[in-house]
């Protein structure tokens, strides 16, 4: 059984001034990112009260007038079974026709593949947290600031940037890909990363956005 977070949002920030539906699984999360400001509050803080999808189904009944998308965050969502993701979306998808979208690192490829298969997702929402494809052993440190994990080899980052391109080949109109510009990085990294998902786009004969993102202190956010 996936655990949602209790509170659902109305959001019109999230999809380019579209009105969406932002509801949070409390699944975890493998990274712990540079000053992510939801890893307290989603992560590390203990929920004994919770939604289930009942609930989540519930609220989107009632609220679905007010809204034109489903977004699904985390922590990282697809860390949850793949059998209750595929549930979980399933009575979701019969409980509304609005798009789906997943909030998601790339870090579970497989599941990705798997949801688009069955149609239970439309687009992905997918980080690029670094220029993946031209990191090399040199820059274990580096992902470990920005990721919050430490690495061995190069395999995670090469399975990341197979899931970008995988968002970018199979995007029918919905997906992105996003970056955030993290203080200590330059603004060739993000160039890098833009230039990578143009190459993409036209490999595939796609248009999806390459956002980079303001950086924003978690002090900030509290406040």
């Amino acid at each position: 059984m996936i655990k949602y977070y209790d509170k659902l949002i109305l959001s019109l920030t999230e999809v380019d001034a579209h009105p969406s539906f932002l509801i949070h699984g409390l699944t975890g999360c493998k990274f712990h990112c540079y000053h992510c400001f939801n890893y307290d509050e989603l992560i590390v803080k203990p929920h004994p009260d919770f939604y289930t999808v009942e609930d989540v189904i519930g609220y989107i009944q009632k609220q679905g007038d007010l809204f034109e998308y489903l977004l699904f965050s985390g922590g990282e969502f697809l860390l949850a079974p793949l059998d209750s993701l595929i549930s979980d979306l399933g009575k979701i998808r019969k409980a509304s026709p609005k798009p789906i979208i997943i909030y998601t690192t790339g870090i579970e490829l497989e599941k990705m593949k798997k949801l688009s298969e069955l149609k239970l997702v439309d687009g992905y929402h997918i980080d690029m947290k670094l220029p993946y494809h031209l990191l090399t052993d040199e820059d274990f440190d580096l992902i470990e600031l920005t990721m919050g994990i430490k690495v061995k080899d190069l395999s995670l980052l090469n399975s990341l940037t197979k899931a970008i391109e995988f968002v970018v080949q199979h995007d029918a109109g919905y997906s992105r890909v996003r970056s955030v510009k993290y203080p200590f990085l330059g603004e060739s990294a993000f160039e890098e990363c833009r230039e990578f998902i143009h190459e993409l786009n036209e490999k595939y004969h796609k248009h999806v956005p390459y956002d980079a993102n303001q950086f924003i202190y978690q002090e900030c956010v509290k406040e």
